[in-house]
């Protein structure tokens, strides 16, 4: 005790200053209050008698220990005793100081636990923690380390940390855990093989081919292999197949693990090219341990390394996935943003293409609109008049009576018309009046003697047929242009509303008029059965429907351009289409399907040549380039992709002289992609 006290009084920064000569200190902090801090003083000062002990009892001296340092003073360790209340908040404070910050502490405690040590671990600033009471080599050699670890974070070389601290104590506890740890794999296999061979004698070497398994995954392992030349491949089967090791995680000794595990083999193992062994079953390492104690430690030395070295392959493979799996993400969520612009280009393509068949059809449609309306124009030239010579008429029952007969009266036929001529021809006494009376509707000479006793019967029953004609024709070419406008409504309204119950055969009959000037000289022939309706886009499915009724009108009428421009080339009278003398046919069937409703529309025209059939469907291909309807090739690709929106599938069914598409619809409505 009386040495402690020595001790206590000679390292006192605080009284006694520090030695003379001696510019590399140890730092101890500790009141000695548990009687720690005196005892590891005078440990520490036994066991490096050339380095300067300094001592202080708290957090408080620690600015004053600071300043008492001199320029060329370096503190190498600290070592702080359970007698500080909080060695976190004393070694915070030590950091602040320039001439202690950076140093690594060894603690040394009494407690049975401690919770004021969490951020000096976090730091790095924690060394080690030791318990009270202690030994002096472990104290002895922590303490080297430490100040060792320090010095070369500093960036001294060995010799420069021998000069300025010595060697480690004799009796301090150094080395590496198991000898073979920092030596050179190659070096420690054959210190491995010597021993062995010092036991059992020279071992054969198998020189073996490769591709040969040492050992198999699943089955008991009886030996290891030193592989003294060549490379071990390992690989494990999975769900997914055989999935091969990194060649690292392999190392010079095979089965090791294993057979110390008394476990079935983990990996396969199998020679990557000619390889140089040393087999040693589990008797002979027995044998061997027993004989020779040391070599038990070369092996766990090997096998630790081995460990280490697939544990470290599956950390990498670890942060390899992580890395992969946030890339596979990025590439997910780049592949869906670009999947939704896909989709919107799509919906934009498949509208325009709507409107660009809607105007190739405008033309047509203008024509069609042109005959009704000129009607309607012829009409209201003439009902002035006659409206005028109606109201001036005494005979106006005459004229409201073939008023209405002429809105109602069916057409007669030129051989009708000329027996009711002939018949009031004796009682009117004049052609061009039996003639005039007939085709205002006079249905007999009964008739025609009423009108001749009216004064101004004859031309009040004639305007009164007139007026009735106009209006019949006003009716017809208004409902005319009410069908047309019906259908061009039908088919640009734009597709905005959920899927609804449609009936296929109301959208076929609007694209049928609407397209009525493209399959003129074609013969329409339509085979409705009853149906339920399907649930979708009207407008979409109008452009089906428009897509694959003008396609089979071109292709007859391309066929016989085609015939009639070879004939002219050549010479010659042109050859019979491909559906002989038969009228051009363009045939469309509506038939009720098992959960759905079946679309036929067939043509007998050319058919399509078998090695294109497949490519019809892609975008951008084409069969009419260089003709002055030319496609651009996205007509098919669009019926497709609307088809197959709502949940329905196409097939095709072709030879010369006839061209059969064939459309199914589900009738239970389909979730379309978003």
């Amino acid at each position: 005790m009386a040495g402690d006290a020595s001790v206590l009084a000679r390292t006192d920064v605080c009284s006694g200053g520090h030695r003379r000569g001696h510019p590399i200190h140890l730092l101890v902090v500790g009141d000695n209050s548990r009687s720690i801090a005196a005892p590891v003083t005078r440990d520490l000062a036994d066991a490096f008698p050339g380095l300067c002990l300094d001592r202080v009892e708290g957090v408080a001296d620690l600015a004053d220990y600071g300043a008492s340092l001199r320029v060329g003073d370096h503190v190498l360790m600290g070592l702080v005793t359970s007698e500080v209340d909080d060695i976190d908040a004393l070694i915070d404070r030590a950091g602040a100081i320039p001439a202690l910050r950076g140093m690594q502490w060894v603690v040394v405690t009494d407690a049975a636990e401690h919770r004021d040590l969490t951020r000096c671990m976090q730091s790095g600033a924690l060394s080690s923690v030791l318990k009270s009471p202690w030994t002096l080599p472990l104290l002895a050699g922590q303490a080297y380390s430490t100040m060792v670890r320090y010095l070369r974070g500093c960036g001294y070389s060995e010799s420069q940390i021998r000069f300025l601290i010595a060697d480690p104590p004799p009796f301090a506890v150094q080395g590496p855990l198991l000898e073979g740890l920092d030596r050179d794999e190659r070096e420690v296999v054959m210190e491995l093989l010597a021993g062995v061979e010092r036991v059992l004698g020279h071992r054969p070497r198998l020189v073996v081919p490769g591709g040969t398994q040492l050992v198999t995954q699943g089955e008991p392992v009886w030996a290891v292999y030193l592989v003294l030349d060549g490379r071990v491949s390992l690989h494990r089967d999975s769900a997914r197949g055989e999935v091969l090791a990194h060649l690292a995680s392999s190392g010079p000794l095979i089965g090791l693990v294993s057979l110390a595990r008394a476990e079935n083999a983990f990996f396969t193992g199998t020679t990557m090219g000619e390889a140089t062994l040393v087999r040693l079953t589990t008797e002979q390492l027995q044998i061997v341990i027993s004989e020779d104690p040391s070599i038990g430690a070369t092996l766990t030395a090997l096998a630790i390394r081995s460990l280490t070295r697939r544990l470290m392959r599956a950390e990498d493979l670890h942060l390899e996935n992580a890395m992969l799996a946030e890339d596979l993400e990025a590439q997910k969520e780049a592949l869906a943003a670009t999947l939704e612009d896909l989709r919107a280009t799509r919906a934009e393509l498949v509208e325009r293409a709507r409107f660009a068949m809607l105007g190739e059809l405008s033309a047509g449609i203008a024509h069609e609109l042109n005959n009704p309306v000129t009607a309607l124009v012829r009409a209201a030239k003439h009902l002035h008049e006659d409206v005028d010579a109606v109201l001036a008429s005494p005979a106006a029952a005459s004229s409201r009576e073939a008023m209405a007969r002429a809105l109602t009266a069916p057409p007669r036929s030129t051989s009708v018309e000329r027996a009711l001529i002939k018949e009031l021809l004796p009682v009117v006494g004049d052609r061009t009046v039996a003639r005039r009376l007939v085709r205002a509707g006079v249905q007999g000479a009964d008739g025609a003697r009423a009108l001749a006793r009216i004064p101004g019967g004859i031309d009040a029953y004639e305007a009164g047929a007139r007026l009735g004609g106009a209006l019949r024709s006003v009716l017809a070419a208004s409902d005319r242009v009410i069908e047309l406008t019906q259908s061009l409504k039908g088919y640009a309204r734009p597709d905005t509303e959920d899927l609804r119950p449609v009936d296929v055969r109301d959208g076929i009959d609007d694209v049928l008029r609407l397209t009525a000037h493209r399959v003129r000289g074609i013969r329409i022939d339509c085979d409705y059965e009853d149906v339920p309706p399907v649930y979708a886009h009207p407008a979409k499915l109008q452009q089906v429907w428009t897509n694959l009724i003008v396609n089979a009108a071109e292709a007859i009428e391309d066929e016989c351009a085609d015939k009639a421009a070879a004939a002219e080339r050549d010479g010659t009278i042109p050859e019979l289409p491909a559906r002989g003398e038969a009228d051009a046919l363009i045939r469309i069937t509506v038939r009720p399907a098992e959960g759905g409703v079946s679309v036929t529309i067939s043509d007998n025209g050319p058919g399509i040549d078998p090695a294109i059939v497949d490519k019809i469907m892609e975008p951008h291909f084409t069969t009419k380039a260089g003709r002055i309807r030319f496609g651009l090739g996205m007509g098919m690709s669009i019926v497709r992709t609307i088809i197959a929106d709502h949940g329905g599938c196409l097939a095709i069914d072709t030879h010369p002289g006839s061209t059969i598409m064939r459309i199914l619809l589900p009738t239970q409505p389909h979730e379309e992609e978003s």
